[in-house]
């Protein structure tokens, strides 16, 4: 699990101080509910600290005391946060979003925008979580904020490595890092940021030893934010058994696997630990503990959807978009309202005077909607007729996908056809030897010369059958080229290796080979056996493989 700078977390002195001199006692009560509501939060006492959140905020909006009402509402949405009820909180941010847009500034349109951010990265979307990270520091950018310029820069940085824009994650990093001296527990994060940097750049001693500079002072650091000083450790040890893995020392990465396993509590930071073990266990092959992960996975990933709520994070997500949208919109049509506001005073102090030139601007500005009209018109075909092409590339792609299907199902029939002849022809050999070693001991036979030479006779069909002459003419036309090819890869077979190999090739097992060429099933796997060192077939890759992949 990756590590993000929660700015708004616990927001509590972050935008406005909250303990100011309240002007009446009740503005003051509001306050001190939202003092005790971050205090639970921090506890991780949920539900006492939304009561007193929830509260603090209803008295807040109903006096009209915006500041208060925002921060409320902003740390419920952060106690769903951190109980993994995505949808909820999306649901309170977006309300305190409408309360910074309506009655407040982008200081708190900032924050808003960053903990979206961090619930977009939950929900394994980093484009919007890009975007809404891009927005807070463009904010703090203007207001010439520095250290939050440099949060949401380390913000912006982790979320481009994990989109592997890493020339653009390590220019926020380098622009953050001499801005957050003063912030240690920032700081931190941008060195984790840095180090993951170097692991997706392959320098992997560079980031090895970042990484080990990193993880003591973790330890040692004073945070106020326990939950984030966890992540953070987890972090860099799976940044560490990563860089161990790349480097094949597959034990040391077990042990810094497990060691963030042993301080992960959180369900959802667990899965990406189990599924890094699971990888790290069958690179060594104890296979037992790799598929005892892999359950592990599947057990947790299904407990954290059961108090997921998925569904409404989705809908108050498309919410929130168009809020923002409504809210550009909003500050466009004012923009454009003060322009048309000078422009019409403009034309009344000049209209006596220019009457002339206004009625060359009407007509250009006729001319101007007609090209306009022209060229959407000209656009409009462009496209219908782009659409058209990709229509009937799409037809034509699937008339080719039908005729290979129809292809492979003749072949396939085909296929098993010419496996029933082989069969066909190991019963009739079967029969064959039957009836010679019946007769063979007979002792009548023995001084029956007519009736031996017969049973001679009968003995040479076994060896030699002209029939396997069009079996293997009709395998030719099913698999055109395969004998040329294994021919002119492997010179020194001879002809009955190359009829062991067919026989294998169309996956026939050894009773059924040891029948078609009358011999025991034994001989088949020793013959199997000097074939394939004669091939040169790498140990370990079965031999029906191999000639698969011919």
């Amino acid at each position: 699990m990756r590590s993000y700078i929660y700015a708004t977390l616990l927001l509590l002195t972050s935008l406005v101080p909250l303990k100011l001199f309240a002007q009446i006692e009740a503005q003051s009560n509001v306050i001190e509910r939202i003092d005790l509501g971050v205090k639970y939060l921090s506890e991780k006492e949920h539900t006492k600290s939304i009561e007193q959140l929830i509260a603090a905020k209803e008295i807040a909006m109903r006096n009209e005391w915006y500041t208060q009402a925002f921060n409320a509402t902003l740390n419920i949405g952060t106690n769903y946060y951190l109980m993994l009820d995505y949808g909820e909180a999306f649901q309170y941010y977006l309300q305190a979003y409408e309360i910074a847009m309506k009655h407040l500034g982008p200081k708190q349109e900032m924050a808003v925008f960053n903990n979206i951010g961090v619930l977009y990265i939950e929900e394994k979307d980093p484009k919007k979580a890009k975007e809404s990270f891009f927005k807070a520091y463009e904010i703090a950018k203007k207001l010439d904020n520095k250290k939050q310029i440099g949060s949401y820069g380390i913000n912006l940085a982790l979320v481009l490595n994990n989109m592997g824009e890493l020339d653009l994650a390590e220019h926020y990093i380098e622009e953050a890092l001499p801005l957050l001296n003063d912030t240690p527990n920032v700081l931190l994060q941008a060195k984790i940021a840095k180090s993951e940097n170097l692991l997706l750049r392959n320098q992997y001693r560079k980031a090895e030893k970042l990484a080990l500079e990193i993880l003591p002072q973790i330890e040692n650091l004073s945070l106020l934010k326990e939950q984030i000083t966890v992540n953070d450790k987890i972090t860099i040890l799976l940044i560490l058994t990563e860089i161990y893995e790349k480097q094949n020392q597959f034990k040391t990465a077990q042990g810094y696997a497990l060691l963030a396993r042993s301080a992960q509590e959180n369900i959802e930071g667990r899965v990406a630990i189990y599924n890094r073990l699971a990888t790290l266990y069958g690179e060594t092959f104890e296979f037992k503990k790799a598929m005892a992960y892999k359950d592990s996975v599947i057990i947790a990933t299904d407990s954290l959807y059961a108090i997921k709520n998925t569904a409404l994070f989705k809908s108050e997500k498309v919410k929130f978009q168009i809020q923002n949208y409504q809210h550009e919109l909003l500050e466009s049509k004012k923009t454009l309202k003060q322009e048309k506001q000078f422009f019409y005073i403009l034309i009344i102090g000049v209209i006596l005077i220019m009457g002339f030139l206004i009625w060359i601007y009407k007509n250009n500005s006729l001319k101007h909607k007609q090209r306009k009209r022209i060229v959407e018109l000209e656009l409009a075909k462009e496209i219908s007729d782009h659409l058209l092409i990709e229509e009937k590339h799409r037809e034509k792609v699937a008339m080719e996908l039908l005729e290979k299907e129809r292809l492979k199902n003749e072949l396939d029939i085909k296929n098993r056809e010419l496996t029933a002849k082989a069969m066909y022809l190991a019963s009739k050999n079967e029969l064959i030897e039957e009836v010679v070693q019946s007769l063979s001991i007979n002792t009548q036979i023995a001084t029956n010369t007519p009736l031996k030479n017969q049973v001679n006779d009968l003995k040479k069909h076994l060896k030699k059958d002209t029939q396997w002459d069009s079996f293997f003419m009709h395998f030719e036309e099913l698999n055109q080229g395969f004998l040329d090819r294994l021919r002119s890869q492997h010179p020194k077979l001879t002809p009955n290796d190359i009829r062991f190999l067919t026989f294998l090739y169309m996956n026939l097992s050894y009773k059924e080979i040891a029948s078609l060429l009358n011999i025991t099933p034994e001989s088949c796997r020793k013959r199997k056996e000097r074939i394939s060192k004669k091939m040169n077939v790498p140990e370990g890759l079965p031999l029906h493989a191999y000639l698969s992949a011919i």
